[in-house]
């Protein structure tokens, strides 16, 4: 009997050893990326009607495009450059300027037919809201993605 309690808990703590291991794992962030919070880096939205919330985002400067990562390393990129950010600027997503990855047959979709608004812009704070069309390369696909909104520091 006392070897099966030990036996037993030895199982027992090798299962959560792994479950913990697995967790931390999924909750990592990519090389370079910073944790989104209520008041800082922050990117949302609807892919194909389901609700997506990015856990990390990259510091723009650094990759040159607003990227959110939101399932380990898949991720919405937008276009950045400081010349967008005036509060009501609009612009237009076509080929190739806003991208998504997914974890489905096509992996990486090219979004087009959508638009990036800037909605807040204060001294330290960019705030925007977005929608495009993700296409596949060989464009037999698409996935929708809507209802965006993303939050990256004021560029410099």
């Amino acid at each position: 009997m006392k070897k099966l309690i030990v036996i037993t808990a030895i199982l027992l703590f090798a299962s959560a050893a792994k479950c913990n291991a697995q967790s931390h794992a999924s909750n990592s962030l990519p090389p370079g990326a910073l944790p989104t919070t209520s008041s800082g880096y922050a990117m949302s939205a609807k892919i194909n009607g389901k609700d997506y919330k990015a856990h990390s985002m990259m510091p723009p400067d650094e990759a040159e495009q607003i990227v959110g990562f939101y399932n380990g390393d898949k991720y919405i990129g937008l276009p950045y450059q400081k010349k967008y950010f005036v509060t009501g600027n609009k612009i237009s997503l076509s080929d190739q300027n806003a991208d998504l990855t997914t974890n489905d047959n096509v992996q990486v979709w090219n979004g087009r037919k959508g638009e990036m608004e800037i909605t807040k812009v204060n001294g330290n704070w960019v705030e925007g809201k977005f929608f495009f069309t993700g296409y596949s390369y060989d464009n037999k696909h698409t996935i929708e993605v809507n209802n965006g909104f993303f939050r990256i520091p004021m560029p410099k």
